[in-house]
């Protein structure tokens, strides 16, 4: 077993504005509770951040140690916040080699795909018109014999894409586990959209979380992305871990475990 010592996550900071935008495959409850789930943290190469010189220089780290500790971080965020209602299961338990060997063996067996996410949870059908508009602004179109394209601003997310089922059935004999959480992407921007808080120093970060839920049989239960946000002037990774990925874990964690009767008939299926 690795030995691996946790650090003490502050969840004080759980009090903070947390955003998360989720969209559910199904019209039904999640039955996680007391059910097993193994976590799979993101690929190092899915870490997108506008901060690494201001963290290295901070806290004297190389590129490639910081993305690690936000890895291990964020497995243990999860493991604090979902371990309370299930049984779960991290890479961080097993021995080097071995941990290395599955995780190369699940990321050979996925593939990422970014979705166009809507804002504010938004999941009404588009009328044809719509549809015909949004099409176009994605293709960009041919106008006096060059081809005009635009920039689209618009959010998307992560998804987890399951290649070969037989990878969930390997890692569930295995592990015993009825679900998957995949942890797909880490973004860290800088919020430049104030111009009078950047003029002062005082602007805010932007974390971002993608995710993917599957159940063992091979369904897509829920997918979409956890955010929060942090000072400008908050470089510390101890401090940014600690204060910060217990938000992002904890707003997944409420979704699932506390998804109410109106909620449920606001939220449809998005395919």
């Amino acid at each position: 077993m690795k030995k691996i010592l946790f650090a003490s996550l502050s969840f004080l900071s759980l009090l903070s504005f947390g955003q998360h935008s989720t969209l559910r495959f199904t019209d039904q409850p999640i039955q996680l509770e007391h059910q097993s789930l193994l976590v799979v943290p993101f690929e190092t190469k899915m870490y997108l951040s506008d901060i690494n010189r201001d963290l290295a220089e901070q806290n004297n780290l190389n590129s490639e140690e910081i993305i690690n500790r936000f890895i291990l971080g964020i497995d243990q965020s999860f493991f604090y916040t979902f371990n309370k209602k299930c049984d779960v299961t991290s890479f961080y338990q097993l021995e080097d080699a071995e941990s290395d060997a599955d995780l190369k063996y699940i990321y050979n067996n996925i593939t990422l795909e970014y979705e166009l996410a809507s804002p504010n949870e938004r999941k009404k059908k588009l009328s044809l018109k719509q549809k015909e508009e949004d099409s176009k602004y994605k293709a960009g179109e041919i106008a006096d014999g060059q081809i005009k394209t635009y920039r689209d601003e618009r959010e998307r997310y992560m998804k987890a894409v399951i290649s070969d089922p037989k990878m969930l059935d390997s890692m569930h004999l295995k592990f015993n586990n009825e679900f998957f959480l995949f942890v797909t992407e880490l973004d860290i921007k800088n919020d430049y959209t104030d111009a009078i808080a950047m003029q002062s120093g005082g602007y805010n970060r932007m974390i971002k979380l993608h995710y993917t839920l599957y159940h063992k049989n091979g369904e897509i239960l829920t997918t979409g992305i956890s955010r929060t946000t942090f000072p400008s002037t908050q470089n510390d990774i101890n401090e940014i871990i600690s204060n910060y990925f217990p938000i992002l874990a904890t707003n997944i964690f409420n979704d699932l475990f506390h998804l109410n009767s109106e909620e449920k008939t606001k939220k449809k299926l998005w395919r």
